[in-house]
């Protein structure tokens, strides 16, 4: 064929017949790769049904449209029903009425079965016509209060597609919903705990509009709000179903709210807890009641100033209870607004620095985590919301975590995605906990904090980090999780050492717990990277009582500074004469934190020995050493403060005139604050069992995620025989074999 010249080419020019077809190919090869390229190309047509045959098209009515099917108690069992209709021009065939479960992944609780009316799960409909489905719950030897799932109908329908081309249809979903006489309040207990602190910011803005001036009722309000709360987590930890687990149905979760949110975009309401997030909801409860009796400390602009204590609470307990991402993360960003203004107005001279600070550092990590949700989302598959309508992208934690991201083979940049998005969340998590090197907002965010914003900060807050790992990265990406393991249980030793040496170094006494915290923090890392179930469980363990331990401690700082203006551990001495109560209880609170056995700090330190030790032994030895460093700086602060001769010149310190030049000992008001943090370091030091019994069974379900048996498993889960508990083995350890092949494939 003789060259073509393409360049001045006159309008008239007629390209010869074997030229023409040339180049017909060449365009049309290459609208073919643009076409896979971009994952548009067409689906092949010759096998598609003609468009003028009849087609028998299915459509699932039910009595609420845009909700589950609701199952009404029959006797002590439920049942509901939804309709199949044939809105199609042909007949339409139902070969399968199923629930969406299985005995390997068992979605729903046992009991639950779905038939045609008048029995059978195959049926033929004639054009227009419709059949009734039969579901019912037969709550006999069943564990689970709530009931979420789905019926799948399958049939021969066909859905209209593109230029008048009939396709395969889909199979098609309804949900199903029943609840078991726990009561609006029981029903929706994890709600009421969440929404109820907004109560007291609409106090606040009627307040403001009314123009009410005595702003000390609003401190009472935030009290009865957090009392009232707690009263509800007492509640709540009493009615937890501590053998509850996935094997019982709906994913291993209890007290589920499940609804869609926003339908554009597949975002549902979706919370529920387990035994991962059942000892934080607890945690919060106690902690936020406690910093809002330490909230009497602060005296101007009450009104702003509780509004938004009552936010941040509310974007604590969201944190906690969400199973959607996309929920997850409107949470997550709730508590950044109110932390930076109770920060930034009512903290100390280097507020608006230490605010900024904390606001930058946060946001970041909040960046990376959104990339990593809209990677979830993009990548989900095919599922079905909770109504039933089906969709390829969703937010739903537990649809994401059965999805085998791995083993799709996707790549960012050359490299394995899931290890990517695995960095992404663990930056984002990483900031909050904090670890090293993301960790210098933290000591100035607690020193410039009024003292109970550092209570909710140390006690809450960081706690999210270790939450967001457990929750997020082990669940959705476990092989990632095991590629990772090695360098998370590294930057907890690092933690542990490098917070406990800077903590020696601190003249601050606020400062020095701070970096404590940041210590006491890498206990979680290295039992997290461990990956074994005494690893997983001293994580929560250890996230459980430094929460009440530091809480402790703020508490104390607050009270010897609202009397000294001062934290200077250099400028005290001989207080033990003084305030000899308080004396007591800071030694009380030092040695919880350096971890005395009978104490409950002790019990977070030795189970992250006991699980890590098996893996990584040098790690541990190291991380045993930052223990001595802990005992040192705890006793030597507290030497140079309480011990020794008390200094004349605070005999004539302005701040203790009122008081005739002595320090007063602690008051009703901060002793009812420390009160019950002291009570139950006290008892889970010598009785941990209330604890660990509530946290057993999500610690393993995490664990079998992540981690295959093998020699570094020291314990298996008590009450299963070891035949059963072999055959539970061996899926996770052919799919965790497999996830390994995929990785070192996308290397």
């Amino acid at each position: 064929m003789s060259n073509l010249s393409f360049v001045n080419m006159p309008r008239g020019f007629a390209l010869a017949s074997s030229g023409r077809a040339t180049t017909m190919k060449l365009l049309i090869s290459l609208l073919a790769a643009l076409s896979v390229v971009l994952g548009a190309a067409l689906p092949a047509r010759a096998q598609a049904p003609r468009a003028a045959e009849p087609h028998g098209q299915i459509a699932l009515r039910a009595e609420a449209p845009g909700a589950p099917v609701e199952l009404a108690a029959s006797g002590p069992d439920f049942a509901g029903s939804f309709t199949i209709e044939n809105r199609g021009d042909g007949p339409l065939r139902v070969t399968r009425v199923i629930v969406r479960t299985s005995p390997e992944d068992p979605r729903v609780p046992p009991g639950v079965s779905a038939e045609l009316e008048g029995g059978g799960t195959a049926a033929t409909l004639a054009p227009g016509a419709s059949r009734k489905v039969v579901v019912r719950w037969k709550t006999a030897g069943a564990r689970a209060r709530e009931l979420y799932g789905h019926v799948v109908v399958e049939s021969d329908a066909v859905a209209a597609g593109a230029a008048g081309v009939v396709e395969p249809a889909r199979t098609v979903a309804m949900g199903i919903h029943a609840e078991r006489g726990l009561g609006f309040v029981g029903d929706h207990i994890l709600s009421l705990m969440t929404f109820l602190p907004l109560l007291g910011v609409v106090a606040v803005f009627l307040a403001h509009v009314l123009r009410l001036r005595d702003d000390r009722k609003l401190r009472l309000m935030t009290v009865v709000l957090m009392g009232v709360n707690l009263v509800l987590a007492g509640w709540l930890y009493a009615q937890f179903d501590r053998g509850f687990t996935a094997a019982d149905g709906n994913d291993g979760y209890q007290f589920i709210e499940h609804g869609v949110w926003i339908r554009s975009l597949n975002v549902e309401y979706f919370v529920g807890v387990d035994g991962v997030s059942i000892s934080m909801v607890l945690l919060t409860a106690l902690i936020s009641f406690v910093g809002a009796l330490a909230s009497y400390s602060v005296q101007d602009q009450l009104k702003g100033y509780f509004a938004m204590y009552n936010l941040l609470v509310t974007g604590m307990y969201g944190v906690f209870i969400a199973l959607d991402l996309f929920l997850f993360f409107v949470f997550w960003e709730v508590m950044l607004l109110p932390m930076y203004f109770l920060i930034g107005i009512w903290g100390g001279p280097r507020r608006e620095y230490a605010a900024i600070k904390f606001f930058l550092y946060t946001l970041a990590g909040s960046v990376f985590m959104l990339l990593a949700f809209i990677w979830f989302y993009l990548n989900a598959g095919h599922t079905y919301l909770v109504d039933g309508q089906a969709t390829e992208r969703i937010f739903s934690i537990p649809e994401l975590s059965r999805v085998a991201f791995t083993a799709q083979g996707l790549e960012i940049l050359g490299i394995a995605a899931v290890k990517v998005v695995w960095v992404w969340l663990f930056v984002g998590f990483a900031i909050k906990i904090p670890m090293f090197p993301f960790h210098t907002w933290l000591p100035d965010a607690h020193v410039e904090a009024p003292t109970a914003i550092s209570v909710i900060l140390a006690g809450v807050l960081l706690k999210m980090g270790t939450y967001g790992i457990l929750r997020i990265n082990f669940s959705l990406l476990p092989e990632a999780t095991q590629w990772a393991a090695p360098a998370m249980a590294a930057f907890g030793v690092v933690n542990i050492l490098y917070g406990a040496f800077c903590a020696m170094a601190q003249s601050d006494l606020k400062k020095l717990v701070a970096y404590s915290s940041v210590s006491h923090m890498g206990f979680t890392l290295l039992a997290l990277g461990a990956m074994t179930p005494q690893g997983i469980q001293a994580c929560l363990v250890q996230m459980f009582n430094h929460g009440l331990i530091t809480g402790m401690l703020f508490t104390l700082v607050g009270v010897i500074y609202d009397r000294a203006h001062t934290r200077d551990i250099d400028k005290f001495g001989g207080l033990a004469a003084e305030m000899p109560l308080y004396t007591a209880l800071v030694g009380f609170a030092f040695m919880a934190s350096l971890g005395l056995p009978g104490l409950s700090g002790f019990w977070g330190e030795a189970m992250t020995f006991i699980g890590a030790f098996p893996r990584y032994r040098a790690l541990t030895i190291l991380a045993a050493v930052g223990v001595i460093v802990t005992a040192a700086y705890h006793l030597w602060a507290l030497q140079r403060m309480f011990l020794g001769t008390f200094r004349a010149s605070w005999r004539q310190s302005k701040y203790l005139e009122p008081f005739g030049g002595k320090f007063p000992e602690i008051n009703r008001r901060e002793l009812a604050s420390i009160a019950p943090l002291a009570a139950l370091v006290l008892v889970l030091g010598f009785w941990p069992r209330p604890l660990l019994s509530l946290i057993d069974r999500g610690a393993l379900e995490v664990h079998r995620l992540v981690d295959r048996p093998g020699q570094f498993q020291i314990a298996g889960a008590p009450g299963v025989d070891s035949a059963a508990s072999a055959r539970a083995a061996r899926a996770p350890e052919q799919g965790a074999a497999a996830g390994r092949r995929a990785l070192a494939s996308a290397r």
